[in-house]
């Protein structure tokens, strides 16, 4: 079992990545703990989230492309080593709250209430939540209509707005599970094609620094991969 050592850390995250966790120690914030999980947010070029198992096997989740590869990353060694920090001089962090025992008390309601509200808040979901029930309905003509407006490109996109395209392509190739899934494979083929398309300039027009729009690319290339 490999339990969380700053030694450890610095074995499963290799040198570089080690020393460049260094540097952001200073931008861990939001740190929760429950149970052997801690949660933390690290600001890089953009904000990622953080997850650490920290119970007899250590094991860490974290929303960059390198994490998402498998990889023990520089926000997952900064949050590791505030935590470790914490464990040797008293913890300051709070218990996180128990948001499954939340939304489990809330009724149908309540929850598609909450969700609905979050998706006008959030046009990445508001997206994926369409492409979903467009899908489910077999409604290929919406799809086309809203996965061309999320995904064609006309003009260089800025790496503020790389996130929420990156995951319109991941919508789109769960939009094609969804099609193939429900009997619809050749509007699935077609409305894969039409995704290779729309994205084929993607890699060149999308300011892409941490590298989530090409992972998005590998799984419209490969829907097996996360």
């Amino acid at each position: 079992m490999t339990s969380l050592t700053r030694e450890t850390l610095h074995d499963l995250a290799g040198r570089k990545s080690f020393e460049r966790g260094l540097d952001y120690l200073g931008r861990v914030t939001g740190l929760l703990h429950r149970n052997d999980s801690v949660t933390a947010t690290v600001s890089g070029t953009r904000r990622y989230r953080v997850r650490l198992d920290t119970g007899t096997r250590f094991s860490w989740d974290c929303d960059c492309p390198w994490a998402q590869e498998g990889n023990c990353c520089k926000h997952v060694v900064a949050v590791a080593l505030v935590h470790l920090y914490e464990q040797e001089h008293g913890p300051t962090a709070p218990a996180a709250p128990d948001v499954e025992a939340h939304l489990r008390s809330l009724d149908r309601d309540e929850l598609l209430a909450l969700l609905l509200a979050e998706a006008d808040r959030s046009p990445a979901l508001s997206l994926d939540l369409q492409v979903r029930a467009a899908a489910s309905a077999g409604d290929t003509d919406a799809l086309r209509t809203l996965l061309e407006g999320a995904l064609r490109l006309t003009s260089p996109v800025p790496w503020e707005q790389a996130a929420d395209y990156a995951r319109a392509v991941h919508s789109a190739v769960d939009a094609v599970g969804l099609l193939a899934s429900s009997d619809r494979a050749e509007e699935a083929m077609e409305l894969s094609g039409l995704l290779h398309t729309l994205t084929e300039d993607a890699e060149d027009m999308v300011e892409d620094p941490d590298g989530e729009v090409l992972a998005a690319l590998e799984h419209l290339r490969d829907p097996t991969s996360p």
